[in-house]
């Protein structure tokens, strides 16, 4: 989100008037109009309606307007005064974008202080920091903040487009003087089309795995936040203001209209195209619809500045449209948090308009009160005037002393894991369990499981092992990986007091991973979600189960869905793979079996619990919303199937029956206490797995070679 535009006239005013060698840009409306169309389109791809997935593109729209306005700035201001002024552009951008940011900041700060959630409160506590230094973008990045989540995300998401643009203020005015000494235009042309195309290169290449991956950050959150990979925006508006500045052609206002109108009609076409139909996670994203809402924003701007036409610039330039406009940088910053506290971000008409209203209003103050009379000096002036005087001071001091103790309240803020919780409950473990001659492995035995002995081979079952290996039982704690997606990381957060005695446990479970790192999963709601973060999670499997006796894999959440690109392939047009079908399948046992490969490797016994029957509902804190496919037990079934077979085939594998309270219970499976999403276990339901388990887990033998 640019600076606020009307400054740009007082910029070029301010140019002017030190000695002028040609006309300036001075004010254009039509960008305002421009701002106008995309706030209105980040608004209300924010506020949830399923007909303007696209709407985030609007951000893309002022970045390339943003580019072309600054750089024209800077050559007008170089051009009339001989030099850049660092000193004074920074002081133009702190004047415009501080104040406003400070206020939201406050605000949203002593909101979730007082009246948020305990979420919501740890959120600004990790969030603040990285926004008050405009890193947002980064902070979500390495913090793993996925900016396509729909459920209860930050206040400060939002701020993400700030910290690239304040990025760009800082670099950008460096680069263009650097520029300006190689005094050619077909150089500085160059330069800056070159590294143009290669953040567009960048964005491409991210999203498909690298580097992001191997950073160990989601791909797409780094492909859509990243300086670098947004870069291509600001970069082409810079390019484009060097070479388009038709307000110093004489005839420009007499050349044809027709052709310049067409333009713009085409190019709003496209943008309005992009804005209903493009979806953020999909593969065509980055390498085209991103490029191509550049292109489109870019010819909107060249044409809408161009005195020749007449008819864009009259419908850009609108009275109620440049109002809006003006305003766009107060609307962006408050809409959101406002959103979201409203809860006007899931496509409800009368939260949405609740929430418009709110943001309107509040708008227009900060605008009035705020960013229009600091912008013009007001500060300035007034310490000027109490010069020498001591009582200037208290306001400064009151001020210091009001942001430092927010500041100490904010470090107070326990940390918050949506995924720990529960009431305090003591595991108990069976001793008739321990002596029971039944076994889920190949060897059987009833000696107590605290002392070691020789365990030889059984003939009786079908994974009888003709090994002459010897096998032992190994005294207790028995050392445990917990591997798999999120619901192994519920499962290891939240283990029952008392377990330490039988068990120590490694968690080893990655949110929204579990055997997969290509492909994407479709829910009949519409809901998606890429694997693509998910590279390396053999690794991770085999690190978290080195030197370990046994190691759980514990998946399911995310393998009940039909998938799209399952293979890799980035197929054009993309075609749907079923959950259940003979590709699906084989996939998914390669891909398990890769993951069994990588841990036996290191040493460890693997076994597969059994995926629990689902009963997803809406809770508080979801990241991912809840779809049917969890809630289909017939998919649950069959993925238990596929885990069972893999096991059957291999004497180290070993399935793991768990509760059967998940499917048989409805009191227990549909319980809060114990799934507080359906899902995710929270103390209760780990014991009960622990204890339902906990025998079958003893009795898998350790294998010494």
């Amino acid at each position: 989100m640019t600076e606020q535009p009307s400054g740009a006239e007082s910029e070029a005013a301010a140019a002017a008037s030190s000695g002028p060698s040609g006309p300036t840009m001075g004010y254009q409306p039509g960008l305002d109009g421009l701002r106008a169309i995309s706030v209105i389109a980040v608004i209300m791809y924010h506020a949830g309606f399923g007909w303007m997935p696209g709407g985030f593109l609007g951000v893309e729209v002022f970045f390339v307007v943003s580019g072309y306005l600054i750089t024209s700035l800077l050559i007008d201001e170089r051009e009339h005064a001989g030099a850049v002024s660092l000193r004074g552009f920074w002081t133009r951008r702190a004047r415009r974008l501080f104040p406003a940011l400070g206020v939201v900041l406050i605000a949203v700060t002593l909101w979730a202080l007082l009246a948020g959630s305990a979420e919501q409160a740890a959120q600004i506590k990790r969030d603040l920091p990285w926004s008050i230094g405009y890193l947002a973008n980064w902070g979500q990045i390495v913090g793993g903040v996925p900016y396509f989540a729909a459920v209860d995300p930050p206040l400060l998401r939002h701020l993400w487009s700030l910290a690239v643009e304040e990025q760009w203020y800082v670099l950008w005015p460096f680069a263009f003087i650097g520029l300006m000494r190689l005094r050619r235009l077909r150089v500085w042309v160059s330069v800056i089309a070159a590294a143009a195309f290669g953040s567009w290169l960048l964005m491409w290449v991210a999203h498909r795995d690298a580097p992001a991956a191997f950073l160990g950050w989601d791909p797409t959150n780094f492909a859509y936040l990243s300086t670098p990979t947004r870069a291509s925006g600001l970069l082409l508006g810079a390019l484009a203001a060097l070479v388009w500045r038709p307000w110093r052609d004489p005839q420009g206002a007499e050349r044809s209209t027709r052709p310049l109108d067409l333009a713009a009609g085409v190019a709003v076409g496209v943008l309005v195209a992009a804005f209903i139909g493009a979806h953020l996670t999909e593969g065509y994203m980055y390498p085209w619809v991103m490029g191509l809402t550049s292109v489109a924003s870019l010819v909107a701007i060249l044409v809408v500045v161009h005195p020749a036409a007449v008819g864009a610039r009259w419908l850009f330039g609108a009275d109620w449209l440049t109002a809006i406009g003006r305003r766009s940088y107060g609307l962006y910053l408050w809409h959101w948090p406002i959103f979201v506290i409203a809860g006007a971000t899931s496509g409800s008409w009368g939260r949405f308009l609740l929430g418009t209203v709110i943001t309107v209003v509040i708008a227009e103050v900060s605008y009035r009160v705020i960013e229009t009379p600091v912008r013009r000096g007001v500060l300035g002036r007034w310490w000027g005037e109490r010069s020498g005087r001591p009582v200037r001071w208290v306001p400064v001091g009151g001020a210091v002393v009001f942001v430092a103790v927010l500041g100490v309240s904010v470090a107070a803020v326990d940390d918050f894991d949506i995924a720990v919780g529960g009431e305090e409950i003591e595991f108990s473990l069976d001793a008739g369990d321990l002596l029971s001659t039944t076994s889920t492995s190949s060897t059987t035995t009833t000696v107590s499981p605290t002392s070691e002995v020789t365990v030889a081979p059984t003939s009786t079952t079908s994974t009888t092992s003709t090994s002459t290996t010897t096998t032992t039982l190994p005294v207790l704690p028995r050392s445990v990986a917990l591997v798999g997606d999120s619901t192994a990381r519920a499962l290891a957060l939240n283990l029952p007091s008392g377990i330490e005695d039988t068990f120590t446990f490694v968690n080893g479970g990655q949110d929204g991973c579990s055997v997969w790192d290509t492909g994407t999963i479709v829910s009949s709601m519409g809901t998606r979600r890429p694997f693509a973060g998910c590279a390396g999670w053999q690794e991770r499997w085999a690190s978290s189960a080195e030197g370990l006796d046994l190691a759980l894999v514990v998946i399911g959440a995310w393998d009940v869905y039909d998938m799209v690109d399952i293979d890799g392939s980035g197929a054009e047009p993309e075609v749907i793979t079923p959950f259940g079908s003979e590709l699906w399948d084989e996939l998914f046992i390669d891909n398990l079996r890769s993951g069994i490969d990588a841990m036996r490797a290191v040493g460890a016994e693997v076994g597969l619990l059994e995926v629990a029957c689902m009963r997803p509902q809406q809770a508080p804190g979801q990241g991912f919303p809840p779809t049917p496919e969890r809630g289909d037990d017939e998919r649950v079934a069959h993925l238990n199937e596929l885990l069972a077979g893999v096991a059957a085939d291999d004497d180290h594998v070993h399935f793991v029956p768990g509760p059967v309270e998940w499917c048989a219970d409805e009191e227990i499976s549909a319980s809060l206490s114990y799934r507080w999403d359906g899902v995710h276990v929270y103390t209760l339901g780990a014991n009960l797995i622990m204890e339902t388990i906990a025998g079958d887990l003893l009795r898998i033998p350790v294998v010494h070679e």
